[in-house]
């Protein structure tokens, strides 16, 4: 008979809990609680959380459960506690920590933690066995979606089940009282994962961490690049301060003008370089680590010198995190100041997550390699967020916040893997009422993210336990994302649903923000391009709609995608559209040469033969075309956009142009044609383009208001959802909100989950389940 029972049988309670509770020190709290009150019982995970038996009444059972919900641990997050009378064959005398079931399945992984306060003061602490140690980790931090190949969450389980512990690390493991008391990743530098460097001509450099970490700084502080594996991948990094160094690596990953992140060790080194906020401070404090884009303006005048025209050219913002590891913390003490951190991939190709990977994809961009041997199970890469009207928005949803679930409304019963749009892909399987999006996967023109998508559609419901039984896709037929959905779905013989872009862009909004299923609202959706039910590009939409339907009640009004994808890359092909609404043209040939180009003509005679677009992000890039911000070919996407952005953040409105609301073939028309003369006679007139780039985002805001209130004759509403790429210009958001609020409208925006592309899986999925629901065919 095992030393935890006697032979007496007792009644009592079996506790199933769900939610964030495996990987989050929840069974060392239980353990601790438990035992503090005098109970007996055990504790383990099992494959869809965590199952608690106790020895005891329902009154104590009562308020046990009560204590979990009040103290539980931070990371943790309870979603339900079911109990159940439980006999007990035989009646325990203690209370354990018992192995883990594989039972059931649906369990939450918690996402990668930054160093905690107590592990990093264990860094910095001569007399601690872990001074110094760069995978130092506990109950409370450290990676854990990055290290997990199955659940439940334990080692053998995860990257460090080939790391036995050593004895004293396996005591700590064993100690009900220690921090690391079942911390999966426990390790130490007697057992767990090294360090080691490897230069650019070959050769392996092995030594205490201390060492390789300060040969590691020399290297940078002379201007060299090297490539670091990080907690969900690779990263490259140089020194922040040097521009000599940042054009290296702008040559070397063929990244000209795309902006680079900085990492700082912490949040009191930012606090040195910039005037933040209590939002921006927050986020860049919270366990998730994010890159926080901050604004240049705010850059305090003594460190001006920081070589930010060099790291974000053109751009008011720029991205900064804190160490999201105890190894960048080390590196980052090493140095005076910050370094560049981007991602450790050649353009355009999933970030590198093994060593030979690495070492030969990453060979032509970095000088050096710091390598270590714990696996990346689950490639995640560096998420990014801005703070707009006082919330945070998720920009990239990665590492921090990847894999939590987001719950779905009441109702929207089945499972369906969904898989999103062709730039800045993520997939989402929803299941059991929640919806997980994976990490981002990058931009499918890729062959090696396609490949990537692939494995991740395998991946994750394997991992999570869930298994689709429909496939949800973007409507647009050529994307590669629904190539692969249709493939899916007919090798498995599911349902397929095809889902209109900006219907899904406008659903995932309304997922974040717990709007009811059968509650309709106007979604104003400004985008780039996707394809409409009416086969034409969309981009600039007013829909009504709840989750399983919409009804198009307005748009921007359409003009010529001149060059079809090439529009998408070249700005000035976007103001060339706007030709015909105006006739002032030949005054801007000495500020837009382009436009009087021998193809210009050429164009503009084909224009009949173009697809016509109602596209609010082409629109962005028409205008930052004619004040003079774009390049003549963009070398990231919104690149035009996100500079006229910067230039309108510069200065103050002078004047609200006419953009005009009108209606035309059933439709309501957000018209800007008005708009140009007036634009175009005050630059000629000598105006700031500032002042006119900030001018536009008050005639679009005002023209989308009036677009709203005529809208609201035609159809009753009193919820706006707000979503699509554009919503990321900072300006342009945040007035909007105000406007619409001060109409006494509700308005829902998005925070985590992104407005743009990587978030629109999300959409797909729950409109998939709502059209099964309607359909009477849920669950799926």
């Amino acid at each position: 008979m095992p030393p935890g029972l006697v032979s007496k049988a007792l009644a009592g309670y079996r506790l199933h809990i769900t939610g964030c509770v495996q990987g989050v020190g929840f069974r060392p709290f239980v353990y601790r609680l438990a035992t503090g009150l005098g109970l007996v019982g055990e504790v383990g995970n099992i494959g869809t959380g965590v199952q608690i038996r106790l020895a005891a009444d329902e009154p104590t059972v009562a308020a046990f459960c009560r204590r979990l919900r009040a103290e539980c641990p931070p990371h943790a997050r309870i979603e339900r506690i079911d109990t159940e009378p439980f006999d007990w064959v035989s009646a325990p005398r203690v209370f354990e920590v018992v192995n883990s079931q594989t039972k059931g399945q649906g369990a939450r992984i918690p996402p990668d933690l930054a160093p905690c306060p107590a592990c990093l003061a264990e860094l910095n602490d001569a007399t601690d066995r872990r001074h110094g140690y760069p995978f130092i980790n506990c109950t409370n931090c450290g990676p854990r979606y990055s290290i997990v190949r199955a659940l439940p969450w334990d080692r053998a389980h995860t990257a460090m089940a080939e790391f036995a512990l050593c004895t004293a690390c396996d005591e700590e493991y064993g100690d009900p009282g220690n921090r690391r008391f079942h911390a999966e990743p426990v390790a130490c530098a007697v057992c767990g994962p090294h360090l080691w460097l490897q230069g650019a001509e070959g050769q392996h450099i092995r030594g205490a961490a201390a060492s390789l970490l300060a040969q590691c700084a020399t290297w940078l502080k002379q201007g060299r690049v090297l490539a670091l594996k990080g907690i969900g991948g690779f990263q490259l990094a140089c020194d922040a301060g040097s521009a000599t160094a940042i054009g290296l690596l702008r040559e070397r990953k063929h990244r000209p003008a795309k902006p680079f992140a900085v990492m700082m060790r912490d949040l009191a080194q930012v606090d040195a370089w910039f005037e933040l906020n209590d939002a921006e401070q927050a986020q860049l404090s919270s366990p998730a680590a994010p890159i926080v884009l901050l604004p240049r303006a705010r850059l305090r005048p003594r460190l001006a010198g920081m070589a930010t025209d060099a790291l974000a050219p053109g751009l008011a913002h720029l991205g900064v995190m804190v160490a999201s590891s105890p190894l960048h913390w080390l590196l980052l003490n090493e140095l005076d100041g910050p370094l560049v951190m981007t991602s450790g991939n050649a353009g355009g190709e999933p970030i590198c997550t093994g060593n030979r990977q690495a070492l030969s994809a990453l060979a032509p961009l970095a000088d050096a390699f710091l390598l270590h041997d714990r696996p990346i199970v689950n490639r995640c890469d560096d998420s990014v967020l801005a703070v707009v009207a006082g919330r945070p928005r998720l920009i990239r949803r990665a590492r921090g916040f990847v894999p939590e679930p987001i719950p779905l409304p009441a109702g929207l019963n089945g499972t369906v893997l969904a898989l999103g749009a062709d730039l800045k892909n993520s997939c989402c399987l929803a299941g059991s009422g929640r919806a997980v999006l994976s990490a981002h996967m990058g931009d499918l023109a890729s062959p090696a993210c396609l490949d990537a998508l692939g494995q991740e559609v395998e991946r994750l419901p394997a991992l999570l336990g869930i298994r689709p039984r429909a496939i949800a896709v973007d409507l647009h037929a050529d994307y590669a994302a629904t190539r692969l959905g249709v493939r899916l779905a007919r090798e498995r013989g599911l349902p397929l649903y095809r889902v209109q872009h900006h219907h899904a862009h406008l659903v995932s909004c309304l997922v974040e923000n717990s709007h009811g299923p059968n509650e309709p609202v106007l979604g104003v959706v400004l985008d780039g391009l996707g394809l409409g039910d009416d086969g034409s590009l969309w981009g600039g939409e007013f829909m009504l709609a709840d989750y399983a339907a919409y009804h198009r009640l307005g748009r921007l009004r359409p003009f010529p995608l001149l060059g079809g994808d090439q529009a998408s890359r070249q700005p000035w092909r976007n103001l060339l559209a706007q030709r015909v609404s105006f006739s002032l043209w030949p005054e801007l040939q000495s500020r837009c040469p382009l436009l009087f180009r021998d193809e210009a003509e050429t164009l503009l005679a084909m224009a009949p033969r173009f697809p016509l677009t109602s596209s609010a992000g082409r629109l962005f890039d028409a205008v930052a075309a004619l004040l003079g911000v774009a390049p003549a070919e963009q070398s990231f996407e919104g690149e035009a956009a996100m500079k006229l952005e910067s230039l309108a953040g510069r200065a103050q409105a002078s004047a609200c142009y006419d953009v005009r609301v009108s209606r035309e073939g059933g439709l309501w028309q957000l018209d800007p044609a008005p708009m140009w003369p007036m634009m175009i006679n005050a630059l000629l007139a000598g105006a700031s383009e500032a002042v006119l780039a900030a001018n536009f985002h008050l005639s679009l805001v005002s023209g989308l208001c009036r677009m709203v209130q005529q809208l609201q004759r035609q159809a009753r509403f009193d919820v706006v959802a707000l979503s699509g790429g554009v919503m990321q210009n900072r300006l342009l958001l945040a007035a909007l909100i105000e406007a619409l609020e001060a109409m006494g409208l509700t308005v829902l925006t998005q925070s985590r989950v992104p407005s743009n592309d990587g978030g629109i899986a999300l959409g797909q999925a729950a409109i998939a389940l709502a059209r099964g629901r309607s359909r009477g065919k849920a669950p799926l």
